[in-house]
């Protein structure tokens, strides 16, 4: 388990054990800049337990609550990006996460009497469970997740912890939303629908008009998924049989593609950027495209000496395109650890938000461009899309 992984399991384990205390955060930089520090405390309001967020700059406080669930997930996604120290105070512990310049995380661990340490921890006496933000986990039993029980059945276990992991990597996205806020999602090559379903059915239980539609090219998959939906009587979701090519878009918000293979994560990320979404969040799977044209640019020879050295330089430099050809199309971008490296080789999410603002277009594809030569690289299907798109138009 990485470092940030443990840091965070550490802050839920002793809010379940009564033993929390508070939570700094500081080294902030970019939509933290304008903070010094931010504080998280515990604390009971009338609707249940929350963590309260004091964001502090030079001149003023600005304090925010969320649920503890919900709290917790923005530290996630906070950290390594835009916070990059944190220190954990216990009755008795102290525990600290720093991110070196190359932004590799180290938890250093020391034994001292918290802040606070007479003040009590007001947390309800049944919550001892983990904090979920998703709640609804019906659609699991059927798709063989779940026992009867509601027990993650044997070598189950990865594939619930990754639908619970990709809900918190996406909910800081749509903080902004606000109950009857409307949101239309598709999801590209779903599968069987597990991450589908768990993504719509937050978003219900936090009251939103939500409508999702998941698409799949093994028609059996949706039959059955459209079959679990009628089941549990769930409303706004369906999956339809079809290629990411000739998926119907039509107002899309945010677009979904997990484990799409090879070149689908591009036909995917196009589309989006065709439809205008808001938001495209995809985890790239295999980059068998660019392998064979990969060349070592002079100096680097040892970095492609060996085949699991070229593997790992492939699916670097494979990603790094799909970004460049994000930003020039007005996107910001983000990469960041899916569901932690032990649990599956595949665990990287790319994350894609709107900007608004107009970026140089021609700039960043030149740049694009310039790193494709770097490496060898003659085709790559992304490019390929726009170039074609570039030329039906003109």
């Amino acid at each position: 388990m990485n470092a940030v992984n443990q840091f965070l399991e550490t802050v839920e384990e002793s809010i379940r054990a009564r033993d929390f205390r508070k939570l700094t955060l500081g080294k902030l930089r970019g939509q933290l800049s304008d903070s010094e520090h931010i504080y998280v405390r515990l604390v009971q309001l009338k609707e249940g337990d929350r963590l309260t967020f004091v964001y502090r700059d030079p001149t003023s406080d600005i304090t925010k609550n969320y649920p503890v669930s919900d709290g917790l997930a923005l530290i996630r996604f906070w950290l390594g990006e835009t916070c990059l120290a944190a220190s954990l105070f216990t009755s008795n512990r102290r525990f600290q996460l720093l991110f070196n310049r190359r932004g590799k995380p180290r938890l250093h661990r020391s034994t001292e009497a918290g802040p606070d340490r007479t003040e009590p921890v007001r947390l309800l006496d049944h919550d001892r469970s983990k904090q979920r933000l998703l709640q609804d986990e019906r659609f699991l039993e059927p798709l063989g997740i779940l026992d009867p029980q509601g027990r993650p059945r044997a070598q189950a276990g990865d594939k619930y912890r990754q639908v619970h992991q990709f809900v918190e990597n996406v909910a800081p996205l749509l903080q902004s939303l606000l109950p009857g806020d409307r949101v239309r999602i598709v999801d590209m090559g779903c599968g069987k629908g597990y991450l589908t379903f768990a993504l719509h059915r937050y978003l219900q239980e936090r009251d939103l008009d939500v409508h999702t539609t998941g698409v799949e090219r093994r028609a059996a998959l949706t039959d059955n998924a459209n079959a679990i939906v009628q089941d549990l009587r769930y409303k706004g979701i369906e999956f339809r049989p079809g290629e990411i090519s000739d998926a119907v878009l039509e107002e899309v918000d945010l677009l979904v593609a997990l484990h799409a293979c090879d070149t689908a994560t591009d036909e995917a990320i196009f589309r989006g950027i065709q439809a205008g979404c808001r938001w495209i969040v995809v985890s790239p799977c295999c980059q068998h495209e660019l392998r064979p044209q990969l060349q070592s640019p002079s100096g680097m020879e040892p970095l492609f000496r060996y085949g699991i050295q070229l593997d790992r330089m492939t699916e670097a430099v494979t990603d790094a395109l799909r970004c460049l050809y994000l930003e020039a199309y007005g996107y910001t971008t983000r990469l960041q650890e899916f569901v932690d490296p032990e649990h599956t080789a595949r665990n990287l999410l790319m994350i894609a938000t709107k900007s608004a603002r107009n970026p140089d277009r021609s700039e960043t594809l030149q740049e694009a461009k310039a790193f494709q030569e770097q490496f060898g690289i003659k085709t790559q299907r992304l490019a390929e899309l726009f170039n074609a798109t570039a030329v039906h138009e003109s």
